[in-house]
């Protein structure tokens, strides 16, 4: 989704972004990596949970993204937050990247790699149609 939607920011196309009001526990992968590592330090195998235990739409998503209100889109909210109260617990594990540093990661990483890909398209390297 982030790839798209930057591409439509350089572009200036209109992207489609489907239920905008839909919830996830957005998680930083490299914190996620973290927890299984601590998982198989353990000594006897358990099932865990990894999750920031937070809940933001697609919309909040968004508006960090993008810094501006975005329209509202109409549907039916499906809530995703995990409970990690257990992999704290029992792995000490804990949350190091919050939501909105999330969203500031991903988007710059989105918008290096968008840049960078248009230096190539530039200089020939790259077809311009492949990669829009």
């Amino acid at each position: 989704m982030r790839s798209s939607l930057v591409h439509c920011e350089l572009s200036e196309t209109t992207p489609f972004l489907g239920n905008i009001q839909a919830s996830r526990d957005w998680g930083f992968s490299g914190e996620y990596v973290e927890a299984m590592w601590l998982m198989l330090q353990q000594e006897k195998p358990d099932d865990y949970v990894v999750a920031t235990e937070e809940s933001h739409t697609v919309e909040e998503f968004l508006e960090v993204s993008f810094g501006q209100d975005v329209l509202q889109a109409y549907g039916e909210v499906d809530n995703l937050k995990g409970d990690a109260s257990k992999a704290k617990e029992v792995l000490k594990w804990k949350l190091k990247v919050g939501f909105e540093q999330l969203v500031k990661m991903m988007v710059d990483e989105d918008l290096e790699m968008a840049r960078r890909e248009k230096v190539l398209v530039d200089a020939g390297y790259l077809d311009a149609q492949q990669h829009s």
